[in-house]
């Protein structure tokens, strides 16, 4: 299992803070009905749409918010974060996940992480993170929004994400290039756990034979 890092933020205006950063809404969380209503995906993006985190969110109370991610990205989220403090009465700690916050992760799905490998490089639908509650359409307005809005009602996602299987997950890098049966890219692996993995792939390259040297089977594709 990837190794994930907590970022806390405490304080009177701590949801309203991250209500204006990410693709949730911080008060509406709800993982595609699997948990409690306060938890729940969302990432935050660049203003030109793209992930730069996928988060779990925990929400104890509006004062009282913890955001899991990929220890590898921690450190960066917590710097930019700070940027944006200004005078809210928020205060933001890095530190180590807790059991207990890591017994709310959802058991039998995946969640589309992302890593220093993978950040910045694809969009929210790509991410199918519109299949899995992550983004909230009428919370109004954060980083990345009109971008993010546009792809939902006036595109249509020519990636999304893919559950796969394959016989070297194990050996697998975060990245890492699917090929298609041209040899020509068709995906990207961004995340794998025991022998499955998950990959953002060409909706277009779903019906070839596509391999990470070996062959790979397509498990399910949300879109």
């Amino acid at each position: 299992m990837i190794e994930l890092s907590a970022i806390h933020l405490t304080g009177a205006d701590a949801s309203t803070f991250i209500q204006g950063q990410i693709t949730a809404d911080i008060n509406h969380l709800n993982f595609i009905e699997q948990t409690a209503e306060n938890t729940g995906l969302g990432a935050l993006c660049t203003h030109q749409g793209r992930v730069v985190v996928v988060m779990w969110i925990i929400r104890h109370a509006e004062d009282d918010i913890v955001l899991l991610m990929p220890s590898d990205m921690a450190e960066q989220i917590k710097a930019h974060l700070t940027k944006f403090v200004f005078i809210s009465k928020v205060k933001i700690e890095l530190r180590e996940a807790l059991a207990d916050e890591l017994a709310t992760l959802p058991e039998d799905l995946l969640i589309p992480w992302i890593t220093k490998a993978t950040t910045e490089k694809f969009v929210p639908h790509m991410l199918s993170l519109d299949k899995l509650n992550g983004i909230h359409f009428k919370k109004g307005c954060y980083t990345g929004q009109e971008v993010v809005a546009r792809m939902e009602y006036l595109g249509a996602p020519k990636r999304r994400l893919a559950k796969i299987t394959a016989s070297n997950v194990k050996e697998l890098a975060y990245g890492a290039e699917i090929l298609n049966d041209e040899d020509k890219s068709a995906g990207t692996i961004i995340y794998f756990e025991g022998d499955n993995a998950l990959a953002v792939i060409q909706l277009s390259a779903k019906e070839s034979a596509l391999k990470l040297n070996e062959p790979i089977t397509i498990e399910h594709i949300w879109e």
